[in-house]
């Protein structure tokens, strides 16, 4: 027999039935891209990110993000327009908002 072979981004875990009964399992990280800086059609700056094929984009200047369904890269379909978003014009708060944001959607 082979060994397995998991990778490093792979956690076990178990998980437990109501019934008491439990069972291994292995939690995957969602996909990711970026943060990234990016300009609009308009030539505006714009930082999008990308968590669990939900696509962020706020435009510099802004209070609100669009979201999209996605990648970066690829073809994308609009979800939601103007979703508020609080804190200064960062890659960093733009990646911990999507973070939260699409867990707590996928939490549903």
């Amino acid at each position: 027999m082979r060994p397995t072979v998991i990778a490093p981004d792979v956690v076990p875990a178990t998980f437990t039935y109501r019934n008491g009964r439990t069972e291994p399992v292995y939690l995957v990280p969602y996909p990711r891209e970026g943060p990234v800086r990016l300009a609009d059609a308009e030539g505006r700056a714009v930082l999008a990110f990308m968590y669990a094929h939900f696509v962020f984009q706020w435009l510099e200047g802004t209070r609100t993000v669009r979201i999209s369904h996605g990648t970066l890269a690829g073809p994308r379909i609009l979800l939601w327009r103007d979703v508020p978003i609080e804190g200064r014009w960062s890659p960093e708060v733009l990646a911990g908002f999507g973070r939260r944001w699409a867990e707590d959607q996928l939490a549903r």
